[in-house]
């Protein structure tokens, strides 16, 4: 394990460490507090980093593990994933796939070359509610369209080095793209700068080579915090809030069937009710068989791509 930040002892560690057919057997963090953290809660026997920033250099040539997972700021971690890969290490990531095509593509190719598993935390595709309410429509006939709105309140100007496009939107194209299935063949968006100088508002309609058509609607001068999505299929019509419930209409009912994320996934863990853990496993599974995970870089870059053509339109339109 490379990187011990918040969102990694959040939800990759645990995730990780609730396997029992995998076992992390050294991290690696320039924190050594965040390292002889995670070490101590979730019995890792080693630890690096101390000596600096190529010290995963060394811990994978000493250890060679069967995977690597690296979970960090994508503009910090490229190098590492880079160097991972054209040594030869199966290789799972925090979304982005990068920051930008090339680097996307270039992360891609250099996994291909070496024929290595690979993993994007997309994990929405996985929460195991959402999940369940997809077969649930598909049992009825095709997604013939699909809704993803994600809302925020965050009002300040977004000057990092990633932009919100990289930082959350990538997640709702790329769960668009899982539920609706099939290609993209056609984009048309709207993006908008409100109050702040950077994109907060971006808009889209997909349409895929299957006949399905998804929505996308992310704004940050919203009003709250919200992750939700819409499937219609014949007959049926779901909607779902990742994090928190789904209810599903059929044939005209009015009053619907409710279903609860913890209940679907039997656990009141976030990394098991959010999807992180399904995720992990489809990894670990991959690793132990040559299945590519269904978030594999050759399927990420896609939504890398459906991203990067929408902030095109926005600057070919002067946004």
């Amino acid at each position: 394990m490379i990187g011990a930040g918040d969102r990694a002892m959040q939800v990759i560690y645990p995730a990780m460490a609730a396997q029992k057919d995998a076992e992390i057997i050294a991290v690696c963090d320039i924190d050594t507090q965040r390292n002889a953290k995670a070490a101590e809660l979730y019995n890792i026997p080693r630890q690096y980093g101390s000596k600096g920033v190529n010290e995963y250099k060394d811990m994978l040539e000493e250890l060679k593990p069967d995977a690597v997972v690296v979970v960090g700021q994508p503009h910090l971690m490229y190098d590492i994933w880079e160097w991972t890969l054209k040594n030869g290490f199966n290789l799972m990531i925090e979304k982005p796939l990068a920051l930008s095509i090339h680097q996307a593509k270039m992360l891609t190719w250099h996994a291909e070359q070496k024929n290595l598993i690979t993993q994007v935390a997309f994990h929405r595709r996985y929460t195991p509610m959402v999940v369940k309410m997809r077969e649930e429509c598909l049992k009825r006939g095709p997604i013939t369209h699909a809704v993803c709105r994600f809302y925020k309140y965050a009002t300040e100007p977004f000057t990092g080095a990633r932009d919100h496009m990289m930082d959350d939107t990538v997640h709702s194209i790329d769960t668009l793209r899982w539920i609706c299935g099939g290609e993209v063949t056609g984009i048309e968006s709207h993006c908008k700068r409100v109050g702040v100088p950077d994109i907060n508002y971006i808009s889209a309609t997909l349409q895929f080579d299957n006949g399905s058509t998804g929505y996308l609607i992310n704004s940050w001068s919203s009003g709250k915090r919200v992750f939700e999505v819409e499937m219609h299929a014949p007959g049926i019509y779901v909607s779902a809030e990742h994090e928190n419930k789904a209810q599903l209409f059929a044939e005209g009912d009015l009053t619907g069937v409710e279903y609860d994320a913890k209940e679907v996934a039997g656990s009141n863990e976030f990394f098991a009710y959010t999807g992180v853990e399904a995720l992990v496993k489809d990894f670990i599974n991959g690793v132990k068989t040559g299945k590519q995970p269904q978030a594999c870089f050759q399927n990420s870059v896609k939504t890398m791509e459906i991203a990067e053509k929408i902030l095109a339109q926005a600057l070919f339109a002067g946004v």
